[in-house]
């Protein structure tokens, strides 16, 4: 019994398989029979499309053809009249030489009631065309030969203009012979940082250069160089002109390490070192430094920040630096480079070439510097350093005065402290 059982599953199942390959099949050719007719669609669309164009052509074609019989029936017509009005032509020569005066003046009567008026129309109409093409191409020619008038005139021009400018360009450069003025900034001396060097030239369209240790390498300097050496720099500049100065040294010394603290800088006296403000009082950069204040009051203030007034020993040796220089940034004097020469006292640090080899600005010019030691010939009076903003060159590292009593204040002394 369980044999049967077992062998009608058997049955089933093979019954159950067999549908499902039937199936499958019949998939199969439903499948292949789409794909027929999708590909039988397809080839109909392509032939239509080729039948579509070949139609186009040869629609296309015809025109063709129909446009080139009309041209030739065109050329054809007009090839008769020309031949027709030949023929009338010779017959009325003909009849010139023959007949006398009257019967030629009745002959030509004659004619020209009898020419095809046709033809005559058709060689008027084609004398006017040939009229009017023989005009434009006149004026073509006339306006190309006015074009080619403008165009020499501007060349003209501009080699006119051309040489006005270079005769020009040289009558300045031979009249020019002055090279600009070059400088380097931040300019030479002792830096605790890293600096940004750029050489400056006051003249319109002038180049300047720069080459570090030596002269050998120059490159442009019109934008700023990160630079953290010991050592030269060599610099110069060139104007629009070609007139350029010689190679200029601009030397630094890049320290390590500052004992002096924020905007005071060490510089040697006698075996020992003093800290030395960088600006005037109150020490601070593109600040007004103060005026108007005395003696005895520029004393006390720097007494309240650890230091003290600085001495006129002190002073000069900030101001002329380790080559012992009249300036602060050299021997002579140059208008230009501190504020000696103006109506007023500038922010501290703005002329940035007003500096000394050790760090300190202003030094020269600007306001006049107490100091905390007295004139020899007059005990009871101090001296102060370095001019004001309009005694010129007389604002000399050395220069001093002694006629400003201690407790009196006046607008153009400040002063500057030292520990």
């Amino acid at each position: 019994m369980a044999n049967e059982n077992e062998e009608q599953l058997k049955n089933k199942r093979k019954k159950k398989n067999i549908a499902i390959l039937v199936l499958m099949f019949l998939l199969l050719v439903t499948l292949f029979i789409v794909q027929c007719h999708l590909d039988q669609i397809k080839q109909e669309a392509l032939a239509k499309e080729q039948e579509t164009a070949l139609e186009m052509q040869r629609r296309h074609t015809l025109d063709s053809l129909r446009a080139l019989e009309q041209a030739r029936a065109d050329s054809i017509r007009m090839a008769d009249s020309l031949a027709r009005l030949n023929a009338d032509s010779l017959r009325i020569a003909d009849s010139l030489r023959i007949a006398d005066s009257l019967r030629v003046a009745d002959s030509l009567a004659a004619l020209k009631n009898n020419v095809n008026r046709d033809s005559i129309r058709h060689v008027r109409d084609s004398l006017n065309r040939i009229k009017d093409s023989l005009a434009a191409i006149d004026k073509a020619r006339a306006d190309s030969l006015q074009r080619i008038a403008d165009s020499l005139a501007a060349l003209e021009k501009a080699k006119a203009d051309s040489l006005e400018k270079k005769r020009i360009q040289d009558s300045i450069r031979a009249a020019d012979q002055v090279p600009p003025v070059a400088e380097i900034a931040p300019p030479a001396g002792r830096y605790y940082d890293p600096i940004k060097l750029k050489v400056k030239c006051e003249e319109i369209k002038c180049k300047t250069f720069l080459s570090i240790g030596d002269t050998l390498h120059p490159q442009e300097a019109g934008k700023a160089m990160e630079y953290n050496k010991t050592g030269s720099v060599f610099y110069y500049a060139m104007d629009s002109v070609g007139n350029r100065t010689a190679w200029e040294e601009a030397k630094y010394d890049m320290a390590s390490d500052n004992i002096c603290g924020k905007n005071a800088y060490p510089v040697p006296l006698g075996g020992k070192t003093v800290c030395v403000d960088a600006y005037e009082y109150p020490n601070k950069a593109d600040e007004l430094p103060r005026d108007m204040v005395s003696q005895e009051q520029a004393a006390s203030l720097c007494q309240q920040e650890g230091k003290h007034l600085c001495s006129l020993a002190e002073w000069q040796a900030a101001c002329k630096s380790k080559d012992n220089t009249r300036y602060s940034y050299g021997d002579s004097y140059k208008q230009n480079k501190c504020n000696t020469n103006t109506k007023a006292a500038k922010r501290s640090g703005r002329k940035e070439q007003c500096r000394s080899w050790y760090g300190m600005y202003d030094m020269n010019g600007n306001l006049w510097e107490w100091t905390s030691t007295t004139s020899k010939d007059h005990p009871n009076m101090y001296l102060v350093a370095g001019g004001a903003w309009n005694t010129n060159n007389e604002s000399k590292c050395t220069d001093n005065k002694f006629s400003f009593y201690p407790q009196n204040q006046y607008p153009n002394v400040g002063f500057r402290c030292c520990k």
